[in-house]
C-alpha cells in the first residue's frame, strides 16, 4: 500500500489528541491488570513449584476437602504408614502458616520434620541448625532476616512465645529465602495443633517414582478418602490463592476486551463522522471499498497496539512496586515473560478489531454523494 494509505490513517488519530489519549489510557489500565494479575498467578504457581523441586519431593499429600489457602491439618499417623511402603525412601511431615511476626504483618512460617530430606537443600549462611530436641529455636531465611532486621543470637516474637534464631540461611526457592523454619513440635505447638500437619511430603525411591506414585495415590483412593496425592507442578496449580488469582486475571481481560472494545469503538466511530467529507472524496477518486475499511480498522488497531503498549509498562512498574511491599517481598517473584507480553499485545489487537470492526463497514458503506453533501 502507499505511503500516503498509513500517513492517513495516522494522522486521523492526532486529529482529537485528548480522545485518542483517553481511549489509551483506558486501553492501558485494562492491559495493565491483565500482565499484573496474570504475571503473579504465574509467579506464585512458580516459586511454590520451584521449592517442591528444590526440597526434592516427588509426591505431597494433603487434605482434599479444604478450599481455604493452606490446606487443613490431619494426623501424622499418615507419614508413618506411607513411609512404610517399599517405593517410598522417605517421608516428612511439614505444617505452614501465614503469621503476622513482630513488625511485619505477615510471615510464611514452615514447621519441618526435623532431621528429615526437607533440610537437605538449605544453605546455612550464619550460626547452627536447631539442637535435636530443643524447644524454642528456629532459623531464617535471609529476606526474611533482613525484613525482621535480626541476627544469629537474636529472639523472635512469636504468638505469646520468644525464639531464639540459630542460623539464617539461603535456600534456592525464593519463598523459603523469605520464610521461618521451625522444627516441626514446636510449630504444633504454637498452632495448638499437636500431633498434626497440614502437607506430607514423600520422595519415591528413584527407579521405582512411577510406581510409587500409582501405589501412594491407590492406598489412598482405598483407605483415606478426601486426601489428594499431587505432584509438585500440581500442588500449586491447584492452591485456591493460585485459582484465585487466575480466575481474577481471565475476568479482567475479558473485562479489558469489551469496556476496551466499546471505547475504541466510540473513538473511531466519532472519527468516521467527522470525515464524512474526507471519506466521500477517497471513494469519488476511486478508493475501494475495502481500502476504506482497511484504513478504519488499521486506526482502530495502530490505537489498540499502543494501548497495550503503555499498558504492559504500567504493569511491569506496578508489578515491581507490589514486589517491594511488605506483604509481598521474599515470598512472590513474578513471571514475566515474552509469552505474557505476547499474550497482552494479543488481547489488544482483539481489542483494536473488535471495535473497529462496525466504524469500518459503516464508512465503506457510504455513498460519495451523500458524503459529499455532509456538513
Amino acid at each position: 500500500m502507499p505511503v500516503t494509505f498509513w500517513t492517513v490513517a495516522w494522522k486521523n488519530l492526532l486529529r482529537r489528541p485528548t480522545r485518542t489519549i483517553l481511549t489509551l489510557c483506558g486501553i492501558g489500565v485494562g492491559i495493565a491488570a491483565v500482565v499484573a494479575l496474570t504475571s503473579l498467578a504465574r509467579g506464585f504457581e512458580r516459586v511454590w513449584r520451584n521449592a517442591y523441586e528444590a526440597r526434592g519431593t516427588d509426591l505431597v499429600i494433603t487434605k482434599a476437602t479444604s478450599r481455604s489457602p493452606l490446606p487443613a491439618p490431619f494426623d501424622t499417623a499418615l507419614g508413618a504408614e506411607f513411609a512404610a511402603l517399599p517405593e517410598v525412601e522417605a517421608a516428612a511431615g511439614l505444617m505452614s502458616d501465614l503469621m503476622g511476626i513482630e513488625e511485619s504483618p505477615t510471615m510464611l512460617v514452615f514447621g519441618w520434620d526435623y532431621p528429615g530430606f526437607l533440610w537437605d537443600h538449605l544453605k546455612l549462611r550464619e550460626g547452627v541448625w536447631p539442637e535435636s530436641g530443643a524447644t524454642r529455636q528456629l532459623v531464617l531465611g535471609s529476606l526474611a532476616a533482613e525484613t525482621l532486621g535480626k541476627k544469629v543470637g537474636d529472639t523472635v516474637q512469636i504468638e505469646f512465645d520468644e525464639f531464639q534464631v540459630t542460623g539464617i540461611f539461603e535456600s534456592p526457592a525464593l519463598v523459603e529465602n523469605g520464610a521461618v523454619i521451625m522444627p516441626l513440635p514446636e510449630m504444633q505447638r504454637v498452632t495448638d495443633r499437636e500431633g498434626q500437619v497440614n502437607f506430607l511430603n514423600l520422595r519415591m525411591r528413584p527407579r521405582l517414582r512411577e510406581q510409587g506414585i500409582a501405589a501412594v495415590r491407590a492406598r489412598l483412593k482405598e483407605k483415606h478418602r478426601g486426601f489428594n496425592a499431587l505432584e509438585a507442578g500440581e500442588v500449586a496449580s491447584r492452591n485456591t490463592g493460585v485459582e484465585v488469582a487466575r480466575g481474577m486475571s481471565w475476568a479482567t481481560s475479558w473485562i479489558a476486551l469489551v469496556v476496551g472494545a466499546f471505547g475504541v469503538a466510540n473513538t473511531v466511530l466519532m472519527s468516521v463522522f467527522e470525515r464524512t467529507r474526507e471519506i466521500g472524496i477517497l471513494l469519488a477518486i476511486g478508493w475501494k471499498r475495502r481500502r476504506v475499511m482497511a484504513m478504519v480498522l488499521i486506526e482502530s488497531m495502530a490505537l489498540s497496539l499502543l494501548g497495550g503498549i503503555c499498558g504492559i509498562v504500567i504493569g511491569l512498574v506496578a508489578v515491581k512496586c507490589l514486589e517491594q511491599t511488605e506483604m509481598l517481598r521474599g515470598k512472590l517473584e513474578a513471571d514475566l515473560g515474552l509469552g505474557l507480553f505476547a499474550m497482552a499485545l494479543g488481547v489488544s489487537l482483539a481489542l483494536g478489531v473488535a471495535g473497529g470492526l462496525y466504524p469500518a463497514w459503516r464508512a465503506s458503506r457510504l455513498q460519495p454523494g451523500e458524503a459529499l453533501r455532509a456538513e
